[in-house]
């Protein structure tokens, strides 16, 4: 019998198992090999360096903010930086042994054992841990609530860009993340991404897209936790999920070691599940912005750049509401927003 069943070897999965490898493991992995098919922008910010090797293959020194015809400069040395996400995944998988080609099916909880059903065979475990990703099978025994999902879709193309900038676009969401000066990767967030992807004429390189889930669900239940995409540990305004799930694989890794593991779901909540929170409200506002009211927060942006640039953090999207506390002259536009979907 295994201590742990681990569905899932993207870099969420690989990761945890990092940390608990001295434990009997199981890691498995539907697809062929680690790092393919790649479904993430590969932006992060400095703070996913505190628990990985810095290696990456461009760094950011700030932003182009758009909305329509108009944009502007955010600068903020070394604020992002562009990963190899195949040879990331990689990386965090080495001198793993990663069973491949095979998928879960099912499990049934039993007082002392998980019997878990895969492709090859049935396993014994004591704990079973979903890093299955967006469409999660092992979420099925934890959360009886389902995720919201984005769909997002993002091109890897020749294209000329400044190579130390990104450019933000507002409505739809949508980005252009150099590589290097004449390699971009272009991407959207929308209803309708294939319409909504703001193509150049360039070579498509490669073509990679897929759901984003957003919403907090359960994430520990019966000896079964979820990590990463499939316990929705994702950033509502942008989509982006490499860094919370880093941090919750990195909590539970460290609770199981201490035999703790039956408080991750209060514990990764209590460190980043806020953030999420203000990420959810920040979404429901932007889906129902007037572009009237659109324009008013992009001027707002545009007037306190300088303050933006020296507090806002990447990876803590609630940095920006300080900024809006401390400015009466927003207060209206988000109060209108909040009465209207009866948040109070």
């Amino acid at each position: 019998m295994y201590d742990l069943f681990i569905v899932g070897a993207g870099p969420i999965g690989c990761y945890f198992t990092q940390k608990t490898k001295e434990f009997n493991y199981k890691l498995i992995e539907e697809h062929a090999e680690v790092g393919k098919p790649v479904q993430c922008a590969g932006l992060v910010g400095e703070n996913i360096f505190k628990y990985v090797e810095k290696e990456y293959i461009n760094k950011i020194n700030g932003a182009y903010i758009h909305y329509n015809e108009e944009y502007f400069a955010l600068r903020k040395k070394n604020v992002a930086y562009v990963l190899d996400r195949e040879k990331f995944d990689k990386n965090l998988s080495k001198d793993l042994d990663i069973s491949f080609k095979e998928s879960f099916l099912a499990a049934k909880i039993k007082k002392d054992k998980i019997e878990i059903k895969t492709n090859k065979g049935i396993y014994y475990s004591k704990y079973l841990v979903g890093c299955d990703g967006v469409r999660s099978t092992v979420r099925n025994y934890v959360s009886n609530k389902e995720p919201s999902y984005l769909k997002s879709i993002q091109h890897t193309v020749e294209y000329e860009h400044e190579d130390d900038m990104i450019s933000f676009f507002l409505k739809p969401f949508s980005w252009i993340i150099p590589e290097n000066s004449k390699i971009c990767r272009i991407g959207v967030i929308s209803k309708d991404p294939y319409n909504d992807l703001r193509l150049s004429k360039g070579k498509v390189i490669n073509k990679t897209g897929g759901l984003i889930p957003i919403g907090r669900i359960n994430t520990y239940k019966n000896n079964v936790f979820l990590i990463g995409d499939a316990g929705s540990q994702t950033k509502p305004l942008t989509g982006g999920g490499l860094y919370y799930g880093i941090k919750a694989a990195d909590i539970a890794g460290n609770l199981f070691l201490r035999d703790k593991i039956e408080k991750y779901d209060s514990e990764w909540k209590k460190s980043f599940g806020k953030q999420i929170l203000f990420g959810l409200l920040g979404k429901k506002i932007y889906d129902n912005i007037s572009n009237e009211d659109m324009i008013r927060f992009y001027n707002f942006v545009k007037k306190n750049r300088t303050k933006i640039e020296e507090s806002c953090n990447f990876d803590r999207h609630s940095s920006l509401l300080k900024i809006i506390l401390s400015s009466p002259e927003i207060w209206p536009l988000f109060l209108k927003y909040l009465v209207r979907m009866s948040l109070f």
